[in-house]
């Protein structure tokens, strides 16, 4: 009976550590998360990241219901400071992301 439990223990432990390690690569996957978009606004400057250069954004944003979200997503360019981005989220997953006009953002968004 105490090899089950230390057994469930230690596999508990490395499932959560794997998790969130590897947290946006799960949410691609998660059925309990639905696609959405998310409207940011560039107001932090980008942290380079990997032996390539990217650049890694970790912003706060709105979806069209006006509801706050955390993002990041990253890029193979810096993008300048107030510029307007829609970002096709499941998750802390990143499926797409594209620059829009300030104008192309719902009400609820910008609120």
């Amino acid at each position: 009976m105490k090899k089950i439990v230390i057994i469930s223990i230690i596999a508990l432990v490395i499932c959560s550590v794997m998790y969130i390690t590897f947290k946006r690569e799960f949410d691609q996957f998660n059925p309990l998360y639905k696609e959405e978009y998310v409207y940011v606004v560039i107001n932090k400057p980008a942290e380079p990241e990997g032996k390539y250069i990217r650049y890694r954004y970790n912003l706060t944003g709105f979806t069209e219901q006006g509801q706050k979200k955390k993002i990041t997503f990253s890029s193979s360019k810096e993008l300048e400071q107030n510029t307007y981005v829609k970002v096709l989220a499941k998750g802390a997953y990143t499926k797409e992301w594209i620059m829009i006009k300030k104008e192309d953002i719902p009400n609820n968004a910008m609120k």
